[in-house]
């Protein structure tokens, strides 16, 4: 009796512990039929098993198609924002093709003359109709001087008239102040080209009544006015008219080069001279004439 006293606390949990053991043998010895009460149970639980199952796994799929859609924003967002980098590089990759062309034909330009040639940029261009002229980023700093001609690979652009320090004036072979003595490269007849034209084109002046000159000629620098080294082109013809009265006849000359576009030029000492005859440009390098109207009366004098 004393033994069952002082360990009273653990008999009786082991017996407690011995009855569970007993009652979870027979439970699982039972056949699920004799269980009614939980078959009930079971029955009657059994939609909302399969509502609450329909919801996990809907929520589960909610869940998955938003992270995805969160990645996909991001690496939609990410992919456009490569693109418009790679389109900027791409612009500016061509941007660069085009000026390293444009300044690789002026050295080939500048390799076929004797003296002195620099190459410029154009910053300026007046916005008046009745100046034609540009300004270039060269000046007396170096060595650029009043009288030098200025030439690009397709043609003749016009001579420095005022120089600086740093800058430089160009009056353009469309001005009304420029002249140019010139030739037909066909039939080597000469005269002077002035501007003045209200559609951007020149006047042939002071050809001979005789003159062989026809439409489609092309017009040359003749190197005898001491600006412009011989053979460089000046444009095409597009027109011949003949005064009523008088020795003279003269031409529309559509200009070589394309004024409104310029980006660089050669700056010409006016004592350079053409290496292995002339320099002029190719056929292929003049853009299309258009036909200007020559003003009743002729162009001027």
């Amino acid at each position: 009796m004393e033994f069952l006293r002082r360990n009273r606390l653990l008999l009786s949990a082991a017996s407690l512990l011995v009855c569970s053991l007993l009652l979870v043998s027979i439970t699982i010895r039972q056949q699920p039929s004799r269980d009614p009460v939980g078959r009930l149970l079971l029955d009657a639980l059994a939609p909302f098993q399969v509502v609450f199952s329909w919801f996990g796994r809907s929520a589960g799929h909610l869940w998955s198609n938003y992270v995805d859609v969160v990645d996909s924003g991001r690496d939609n967002e990410a992919l456009q924002a490569r693109v418009v980098a790679l389109e900027g590089e791409l612009l500016r990759v061509a941007e660069l093709e085009n000026e390293n062309r444009r300044l690789g034909d002026l050295l080939s330009l500048r390799a076929r003359l004797q003296g002195n040639a620099y190459g410029a940029r154009v910053i300026a261009r007046d916005p008046g109709p009745l100046s034609m002229m540009l300004t270039v980023d060269r000046g007396a700093r170096d060595d650029v001087r009043r009288g030098m001609a200025a030439v690009t690979p397709q043609g003749v652009v016009g001579r420095v008239v005022e120089v600086s320090a740093t800058v430089s004036r160009i009056v353009l072979l469309t001005d009304h102040n420029s002249g140019i003595d010139a030739m037909v490269q066909r039939s080597r007849a000469r005269g002077v080209v002035q501007g003045g034209a209200d559609d951007g084109a020149c006047y042939m002046n002071y050809l001979h009544r005789d003159a062989d000159v026809q439409v489609g000629d092309r017009v040359l620098t003749s190197g005898l006015d001491g600006i412009f080294p011989k053979g460089l082109v000046v444009g095409e013809v597009v027109e011949v008219g003949r005064r009523h009265r008088g020795l003279l006849q003269a031409a529309v000359i559509q200009p070589s080069v394309a004024l409104d576009r310029l980006e660089e030029v050669l700056l010409v000492d006016p004592a350079a001279q053409p290496i292995e005859g002339a320099v002029s440009a190719p056929e292929e390098s003049l853009p299309a004439a258009t036909p200007a109207a020559m003003p009743a009366g002729g162009p001027p004098a």
